[in-house]
Formats: C-alpha cells, structure tokens, sequence
C-alpha cells in the first residue's frame, strides 16, 4: 500500500494589504517507508522581561546554527486566516531528510502587542521583509542570517519547477546537498 500524506501547500500572504494569489489546492506526496518521521522543530519567540526581541533572536539563531540547523522566521498574527491554516501544516510530521535542518521562531504579534512592544517586533521583521501590514512572512535564511527565501518566491520557483508548493518540499529543496537533514552532517 502506498502511503502518503496529504500536504498543505505553501500559504501566500493573503491577509492584510498586500496583494496575492489564492493559496494553491493540496496534493499528495508519497514518501519513502524507510525515512523516519519529524515534527518541525518549530520555536516561539515571547516578551521576556530584561531581553530585548533582537538579543533573544540573535542568540537563538546562533545556537541553532552552531547546532547544525538553518534557520527560518515566521512572523504570523491570530486574526489572520492563512496563518492559522499554516499552523496547522507545522503541526505535521514529514520524513526528517525534508524538514529536520531547519529550525522555525515564529513570532505572533499578539505576543509583542500585549506587551507594547511592537517596535521590537517590526524592526526584527524589516530585516528581512520591508512591507507591513500581511501576514504570514515565512522566510528562510541562508548561514549568515541573510534572507535566502520567502515563502512566495518558493511558491513561484516550486510551481515553475513543477514541483508541489508545499512546506516540506520548500525546506527539502534548500536542504544543502551531502548535508543529512537529521544530524546537520555530511551524509
């Protein structure tokens, strides 16, 4: 019997002022029996009193790094459809060699809002996305801290590779090659 998962695909900010395209319909992936299963090493980034947004982030991401993974932010909000539907799909497992190398902080502006620091929360979000007022803003990060993608320019690259837009696949295909998503080592 062949097993595969239903994914969801890549949302596109499809709340608040930005225009977009409407999300693409899901669609099955096989995977292989042989690769174990990982939930998406997934963080959430809260006020915490003495520590500003930026040390607490800059300090994370390093320890994520000197652990072997590559980082990705995720600014997403509650009242804001496509992130709670993006939430759900980080809510799945997927094989490890997709997703395993990578670590998400999400940051939810009613975290910072309730805790009237919203500056923090958008200066840490124009370092690599300029525009407000849409959400989600998904981007991974290249080993420097530098934007390497946004989830649209995946969406956009995927489709005209005619691949899946799904999360999975976007982390499986900026997955370094040689590099074992699992233990962040040559494989």
């Amino acid at each position: 019997m062949t097993r595969a998962l239903l994914l969801l695909p890549l949302l596109v900010c499809a709340c608040g002022r930005d225009d977009a395209p409407a999300p693409a319909a899901a669609s099955s992936v096989a995977t292989p029996a042989s690769s174990a299963k990982v939930g998406y090493d997934l963080r959430r980034l809260r006020p915490r009193d003495g520590e500003t947004l930026a040390a607490m982030y800059d300090r994370m991401a390093a320890q994520a790094r000197a652990e072997g993974k590559q980082v990705a932010v995720l600014f997403s909000a509650d009242w804001c459809e496509p992130c709670r539907k993006l939430e759900l799909e980080l809510g799945n497992q997927h094989p490890a060699d997709d997703i395993g190398h990578i670590r998400i902080f999400e940051l939810k502006e009613e975290d910072w809002q309730a805790a009237t620091r919203m500056d923090e929360f958008a200066a840490l979000r124009k370092r690599w996305y300029e525009p407000t007022g849409s959400y989600p803003v998904f981007i991974v990060l290249d080993a420097h801290g530098g934007k390497l993608e946004e989830m649209k320019e995946a969406i956009d690259r995927l489709g005209a590779a005619g691949l899946d837009p799904t999360v999975a696949m976007w982390f499986r295909d900026l997955r370094p090659s040689g590099v074992s998503a699992a233990q962040g080592t040559p494989s």
